[in-house]
């Protein structure tokens, strides 16, 4: 059976157990919400137990779209000098946020989870933040929201942090996390592929964990789940409970209680978002009732351009401002190198493709120069396990983007067309019939600290966990698969690393045959040739435009997908010619891609020597 194992994460996404003795973050008015809250102290600034800190809370205001993720200078030092910053996690590096409130005046930082039900993590420092000299720390989304609630209410909330006697938990505290909840195999399907009962099936499940000083007698774990069309209002489509009489004593956690499944065919339900949320309750007063509910959702896609059908897959939870998958975070390897990898089964694959890639990648202090590559590979899964081994991948589409020098921008999400992996035609991957298995991955090789995004919406945990116990997990039940190390172009198997406790967010788009990426690219718009071909030293490229083109880019790969040669210019006329020295590549087949504005094109070169 494979092992999970931890990945050496940039981000230091450790999971905070509580509060240190020494070491607390207490509410300390208004009296309604006050008392002693989990935390986790960040990996920068300054130690917690060096002194107490008391102020008023201020949440920052950087001017953004979103102005309390503190990403920028803030516009309101005066509000926030001597007080401590609240600072919305998201979009860019715990570090920078800390230095941008301690830049204006804070005291401390806080930074709000955003993830409810995902705890408090421990923040890592990026790239700036060993110029930070102010205590940080994160405290959950809930206790943010108590926090947030009270400020709207006109109220003064204060609080203190750093090296006090944490206060002692309360008498009755039942808690139900997302990290112990029962999660879908996947967080968005196109609802063409869910058709027949069993398709797409949730199996729900909880665990309760009692945080308070009293045994806790005759719990109550309830189970609800709507469903929301889209463009429509959510309805009730499930609901289950149970209850027991054993006690859960402090400090201890119930056994998992398994729901009965729901299968949105079985309902007679289609495409929408389905939300569900776990909660409990007893027989005694709950002290902190925040942490009573964890929630979660699925998403069945089904959407029509220019009267084609198309859908989406993911791991990640579906966002309905950007009509796409939800990136809560980023994360990264140490090694600089990274390829995110999402294994998928397409059931009903006959008549579609995979035609694009969706996904977040974040540079400090910006993209400038990065060069990403996705990739589709068929998973020929010989043995039937549904368990990676060497020989079983295959590169089969390939999706390409160097962001320009002048990239002033440190997160980006890139939605990108599909070339078939043969003849380098920007048509997407065909999916020949159906009971396919793929993986689709994002991939960076270079030399920065390239970070790609995930979704904490959804804790794989203990799902992965409960699988693992009856001998029934498979590369596609983990949250996020990792992988730093190719060969021949293809992931090592044995390098690939799988975490449960967070959601890859890379999406592809699944449309059907008759639909193309050129609605994402743009048509043929420029003629290409290649002159000599085949070619032993200089190969020069003309490429003359039909319609004026911003900006020009020229890759070469070779047979094993990997890039050999880049250049992007400017500088474009009706007529571009460029040169490139092919008396250093081995000999062998190669594509020279060409990208503009207005669509992609491909052509085979041979080098001879």
């Amino acid at each position: 059976m494979k092992s999970k194992f931890t990945l050496l994460l940039i981000s230091a996404f450790l999971l905070s157990g509580g509060m240190l003795f020494g070491q607390a973050f207490i509410i300390d008015a208004p009296l309604e919400i006050g008392g002693g809250y989990e935390f986790a102290a960040a990996g920068f600034g300054r130690t917690l137990t060096d002194s107490v800190w008391t102020a008023e809370v201020v949440f920052v205001d950087d001017g953004s779209p979103i102005p309390s993720e503190g990403c920028n200078e803030l516009l309101n030092p005066d509000e926030v000098s001597n007080k401590i910053a609240l600072i919305d996690r998201g979009s860019c590096e715990f570090g920078l946020k800390s230095l941008n409130a301690e830049n204006a005046g804070a005291i401390a930082a806080v930074v709000v989870n955003t993830a409810p039900g995902a705890g408090a993590i421990v923040m890592g420092a990026g790239a700036v933040g060993n110029q930070v000299t102010i205590p940080c720390l994160m405290i959950p989304y809930e206790v943010g929201q108590l926090i947030r609630n009270a400020m709207i209410n006109g109220e003064t909330v204060t609080v203190s942090l750093g090296n006090l006697e944490p206060p002692p938990p309360p008498a009755n505290d039942l808690a139900v996390a997302n990290s112990n909840i029962l999660v879908p195999r996947l967080g968005i399907i196109p609802a063409s592929q869910v058709q027949e009962p069993g398709d797409f099936v949730f199996t729900p499940g909880a665990t309760i964990n009692n945080r308070g000083l009293n045994a806790a007698p005759n719990y109550k774990l309830d189970l609800v789940i709507t469903h929301t069309p889209f463009g429509g209002e959510a309805t009730e489509v499930y609901r289950e409970s149970t209850e027991s009489e054993d006690d859960i004593m402090p400090g201890d956690t119930a056994a998992l209680y398994l729901f009965p499944e729901f299968d949105p065919v079985v309902a007679g339900l289609g495409s929408g978002i389905y939300r569900y949320t776990y909660s409990v309750s007893s027989d005694s007063t709950d002290d902190a009732s925040f942490n009573n509910a964890a929630t979660g959702s699925f998403t069945l896609t089904d959407f029509t351009e220019n009267g084609y059908q198309y859908g989406w897959y993911s791991k990640a939870t579906w966002n309905t401002n950007t009509m796409g998958p939800n990136y809560t975070a980023t994360i990264g390897l140490t090694s600089n190198a990274l390829e995110f990898l999402t294994p998928l089964h397409i059931p009903y694959g006959e008549g579609y493709k995979i035609d694009s890639v969706t996904f977040d990648v974040r540079l400090t202090p910006s993209l400038a120069g990065v060069n990403m590559t996705a990739y589709v590979y068929q998973w020929n899964d010989a043995n039937e396990d549904l368990s990676f081994d060497d020989g079983e991948l295959e590169a089969v589409g390939l999706a390409v983007y160097t962001f320009p020098e002048d990239e002033t921008e440190d997160r980006v999400v890139l939605r990108l067309p599909f070339l078939d992996f043969i003849s380098f035609e920007e048509v997407g991957v065909e999916i020949p019939q159906n009971d396919m298995l793929y993986v689709v991955g994002a991939r960076y090789e270079g030399t920065n600290a390239v970070s790609l995004g995930f979704d904490a919406n959804l804790d794989y945990d203990r799902t992965a966990d409960w699988k693992t116990a009856n001998g029934a997990i498979t590369e596609l039940d983990y949250g996020l698969l990792a992988v730093s190390m190719w060969e021949n172009g293809l992931p090592v198997i044995s390098d690939i690393g799988f975490l449960s406790d967070r959601a890859d967010a890379t999406a592809i788009r699944l449309t059907s045959l008759t639909s193309g990426v050129k609605d994402i690219a743009g048509a043929d718009e420029f003629e290409m040739s290649l002159f000599p071909n085949p070619v032993k030293n200089q190969l020069q490229v003309n490429v003359e435009f039909k319609e004026k083109a911003e900006f020009i880019e020229f890759y070469a790969y070779d047979s094993a997908g990997r890039l050999v040669l880049h250049k992007r210019s400017t500088d474009v006329f009706d007529t571009v010619q460029q040169t490139f020295d092919a008396s250093q590549l081995p000999a062998g087949q190669y594509h020279l891609v060409i990208r503009t504005g207005l669509g992609i094109q491909a052509k085979p070169f041979v080098v001879q020597r």
